[in-house]
């Protein structure tokens, strides 16, 4: 069984959709929504949909997309896991394809930055992932080019010797990919078309000063992931 993720906040135009939309790609799936307490009432839209493999965890004291990831992960049933941002920005028709290379790999990871992947969002939104994502790989010395894509599909296996941070924002996955390979689990990517989202706000802001903050946290991060024993 596949057990796929969906952390919200606030994403009540886009939830069910994005459901329905997972439901028609995925066979023998399992949905895990993790909302915390979104104002916009995501979670009551989620509680409508009557379905046996479409679950509802509601955190009202906790928050945070990595902590959220990393619940959903616990208390989900698949043999494989896949995670993904509740937006639209990550289109659900990819997850077979990333679930069927893990015939071959541990880890399949959806990108923007292999052969065949684009990023279609805002010039200055990419131009801060691209040289961000160059940072990373330099630092850690990662062979995986998108290495804050928050879209992936990873046997449950690795969770046994690789855990993931419920710390951060992004960051989360830039370690999350680090530790992998650190621990020579085979990891591919996966090329996607990725856009901006239609409907709500962007999480992390869309002008130069919230991107260079959250570039300056990505930064450090990556610093004491590649340091700190």
């Amino acid at each position: 069984m596949i057990s796929v993720i969906l952390p919200t906040y606030n994403e009540k135009g886009n939830i069910v959709k994005l459901i329905n939309s997972i439901l028609s790609n995925v066979k023998n799936c399992e949905i895990m929504v993790v909302d915390d307490n979104s104002p916009d009432l995501t979670w009551k839209d989620v509680q409508k949909i009557k379905k046996k493999n479409v679950k509802l965890i509601r955190r009202i004291k906790e928050k945070g997309l990595a902590s959220a990831i990393s619940r959903g992960i616990e208390e989900s049933k698949g043999n494989v896991i896949v995670w993904m941002d509740c937006d639209l920005s990550h289109p659900p028709s990819l997850i077979p394809e990333l679930v069927k290379k893990l015939n071959k790999y541990d880890i399949a990871v959806a990108s923007r930055y292999v052969n065949g992947g684009a990023d279609k969002r805002k010039f200055i939104r990419v131009f801060t992932s691209r040289i961000f994502n160059i940072y990373a790989q330099l630092i850690l010395m990662l062979r995986v080019k998108d290495t804050d894509s928050g879209f992936i599909a990873v046997k449950r296996d690795v969770f046994k010797k690789v855990s993931l941070s419920k710390e951060g924002y992004g960051e989360y996955f830039i370690q999350f990919v680090y530790e992998c390979q650190k621990n020579n689990f085979k990891i591919t990517e996966v090329p996607y078309l990725f856009k901006d989202r239609e409907i709500g706000e962007s999480k992390t802001g869309e002008s130069l000063i919230p991107l260079l903050k959250q570039g300056f946290n990505y930064g450090v991060r990556v610093l004491k992931i590649r340091f700190t024993k």
